[in-house]
């Protein structure tokens, strides 16, 4: 079921951020080079991260532990890169902010904070 909602939204989101651009204004062709050249930076940033990172930080939260900077960092980039892969003006800002090493080092502190406040 979650999977369901899931690809569902991942549908929708794009649908709903690139009719956001339209409606302000901005041409279908801007739109569509928008998306294609976030696409290419997000694409970019996410090749260079492992998907095992998942497993690895799944792993330390189950076992009590709070994973490591290196391991958060390294997931915050692969979103980020995601981000920029789904198409939308909302999605990309996440995206880029993401990938700032000043801000994705805010967000990793958080991250652990809130990691540690839920173990306990």
């Amino acid at each position: 079921m979650i999977g369901w909602i899931l690809a569902l939204g991942l549908l929708a989101l794009p649908l709903v951020e690139v009719w956001l651009f339209v409606g302000l204004g901005v041409s279908l062709t801007a739109t569509a080079v928008w998306c294609c050249a976030t696409a290419g930076v997000g694409w970019y940033f996410a090749r260079g991260e492992d998907l095992s990172l998942w497993s690895e930080l799944e792993a330390d939260i189950r076992n009590g532990r709070v994973p490591t900077i290196e391991g958060i960092d390294a997931m915050l980039i692969l979103i980020g890169g995601w981000g920029l892969i789904v198409p939308g003006f909302a999605t990309d800002a996440a995206g880029a902010a993401l990938l700032v090493p000043t801000l994705r080092n805010a967000a990793t502190d958080l991250v652990r904070r809130a990691i540690r406040v839920r173990l306990g």
